[in-house]
Parts: C-alpha cells; sequence; structure tokens
C-alpha cells in the first residue's frame, strides 16, 4: 500500500495498513499510526507522531521547522490525533523550543490551506475551516469551530464549543460557548451547545453567564463574583469561570445582537 515513488527514511515507523500515495515523503523520526492515508506530494517531517486511522491530502506538510527567528534546530515535536482529517496543503510546524511540542487532538478537521503555527495546541473535535491561520501558541478548546480566513493572534486562546464566523481577526481570548462575529461576541453559540447535547438548562445557564459577564456593564472581578454565586453549580459555567479567570490577552469585545431563545 506504499506507492513506488513514495520515499520513506528508513528510521520512519509505519503502523498496519497505512497507505501511502505517489510522492510522499516520511522522514527519518516519522510515527505514522495504523489505517492512516498519506496523500500525495504529502511531507511529513520532524519529530511528527501520527495518530491511526487519520487521513492527510494533498500536499500538507507537517512537522516542518517554525517560522520563528528564536529556533536554533532544537529537537522540537508534532503530535497529531486519531482519526483526524487533515485537508490539501495544510501546514503544521512544530514547537520552536528544544521539548516543546505542537499538539492537534483527535477527530479534528483541518481544512484545506489552513496554517498551525509552532506550539499551538488544537482540542478534540475542532474544525479549522478553509484558510483559517493560527499564529504561535495559539490554543483552541474542544469542538470550537473557526470559520474560513480567520486569523488568531499568538498566544490568544478560543474556549470549548466557540464558533469564529468568517474573516473574522481574534486578537483576545475567546471565552467558551461564545459566538464571535464581525470582531465582537454577541451572545451564545446557540446551534453549537444544542447540537452538542447540552441540556436546556445548560444552554439557560450558560447564554446567562454570558450576559452577566458581557452585557451587565459589571467588571470583570465583579462579573465573576455574580456568576459564581447564581449560576457556579452548572458545570459548564464553572468551566466558563476556570477560562475567563485567567488570560494573558484579555477578551474579545462583546456587543448583544437579537438572538431569540433557544
Amino acid at each position: 500500500m506504499i506507492h513506488q515513488t513514495a520515499v520513506i527514511a528508513p528510521g520512519a515507523r509505519l503502523g498496519a495498513n497505512v497507505s501511502i500515495a505517489p510522492f510522499a515523503i516520511v522522514d527519518e523520526h516519522v510515527t505514522v499510526g495504523d489505517g492512516c492515508r498519506i496523500g500525495p506530494h504529502v511531507h511529513l517531517t520532524g519529530h511528527t507522531t501520527i495518530g491511526a486511522n487519520t487521513s492527510i491530502h494533498n500536499g500538507a506538510v507537517i512537522g516542518d521547522e517554525p517560522q520563528d527567528y528564536h529556533y536554533k534546530g532544537e529537537v522540537s515535536y508534532v503530535e497529531i490525533g486519531e482519526q483526524c482529517v487533515i485537508r490539501e496543503y495544510v501546514t503544521i510546524h512544530r514547537g520552536f523550543r528544544e521539548g516543546t511540542r505542537t499538539v492537534v487532538g483527535n477527530q479534528v478537521m483541518l481544512m484545506a490551506l489552513s496554517h498551525v503555527a509552532h506550539d499551538c495546541r488544537i482540542g478534540d473535535r475542532a474544525i479549522i475551516a478553509n484558510s483559517a491561520l493560527l499564529a504561535g501558541h495559539v490554543e483552541i478548546g474542544p469542538a470550537a469551530v473557526l470559520s474560513g480566513g480567520v486569523a488568531v493572534h499568538q498566544f490568544a486562546r478560543i474556549g470549548t464549543l466557540a464558533m469564529i464566523s468568517g474573516l473574522a481577526r481574534v486578537t483576545q481570548d475567546v471565552p467558551p460557548y461564545c459566538m464571535l462575529s464581525e470582531d465582537v461576541i454577541h451572545g451564545p453559540n446557540a446551534v453549537g451547545l444544542k447540537r452538542a447535547g447540552l441540556s436546556p438548562a445548560a444552554r439557560k445557564a450558560v447564554r446567562e453567564a454570558i450576559k452577566i459577564f458581557y452585557f451587565q456593564g459589571l467588571n470583570r472581578p465583579n462579573a465573576i463574583e455574580k456568576i459564581q454565586a447564581t449560576l457556579g453549580q452548572v458545570p459548564e459555567v464553572a468551566h466558563f469561570l476556570e477560562f475567563v479567570g485567567d488570560t494573558r490577552r484579555g477578551y474579545m469585545p462583546g456587543r448583544p445582537s437579537r438572538q431569540t431563545d433557544d
């Protein structure tokens, strides 16, 4: 199942039932898990591990050197989870300091031409759409969705089940469960929360927490205190509070919209 034109280094490790298409290159320190499909002209390099049953499409480059002037050839890593889909011409770079790593979780979809820079961390089931760009050290929470052309500033975080609309510029953190459009947060990702199976009570609590945090004119400590006192027993709200309690870049601004309750 390895095409005769593919180039496989002697030190590369391939699992069972791996398929490698024409002109793909797998370098020395790469590990490819069972059942993976490596498309034509893919380049797997660096100390890179690909989880089982992951599909990598034409022209993707995974594990190459970070685009950072501080990188001087240190040993760093890329870890891709299981059952991921990595589409055409995606680029994923390894960490930029000794022993650091770029991590993509399980069942993640990276659509065509998206870029994951050094030291990013992407949670399970996240979806990164076409031409979305993640700068270094970005964190994407589980099941978050980034639409086409989104650009995320270095060190910014996007929380669990957040939804980012197309062409948005994310320069600060986006808390879990939020919907960001036109570079401002309008409220909860109502459709995403319902599809994720959250109960009506949990969705209502999340909606209220976002309203308190963004739209009642409170500063961050007072908003967190009020949310904790009134809704902190709800697990999803507790996760929201954990996220907003710690930031390096601050939070994207909010502007309420006319949303109907789900």
